[in-house]
């Protein structure tokens, strides 16, 4: 082999080498934006979880509150229960109520016709 061809396979060989390293610095710069870009995205995501966790906490305030408040079947049951009974109590005495005004209206026929 000549020196010419050596020096050929050489350059040859150089810029091979040069463009292969060209191409792994971009790759470098491409992986370098894509670990920021994935770095924002975790620390963006890490946000989401932070207030999906405080109003996660709040409804969980809310929901014991409910519980805590809130009435039950039976309670509800008895609630009407008691409401049914003051109703016909009150039917029952507006129907009393007639029936002595009607007793008074025949007293006062009674007395007109005297």
């Amino acid at each position: 082999m000549k020196d010419r061809e050596r020096i050929g396979n050489l350059e040859e060989l150089m810029a091979e080498s040069l463009m292969r390293l060209d191409r792994l610095e971009h790759g470098q710069t491409e992986l370098k934006y894509g670990q920021t870009v994935l770095q924002q995205s975790v620390m963006d995501l890490t946000k989401v979880v932070r207030t999906n966790s405080k109003d996660i906490e709040v409804l969980k305030v809310d929901v014991a509150y409910l519980k805590e408040n809130m009435s039950t079947k039976q309670g509800l049951n008895n609630l009407f229960e008691a409401m049914m009974s003051r109703f016909d109590r009150s039917d029952e005495q507006f129907a009393q109520t007639h029936r002595e005004m009607a007793a008074m209206r025949q007293d006062i026929d009674v007395l007109k016709a005297r």
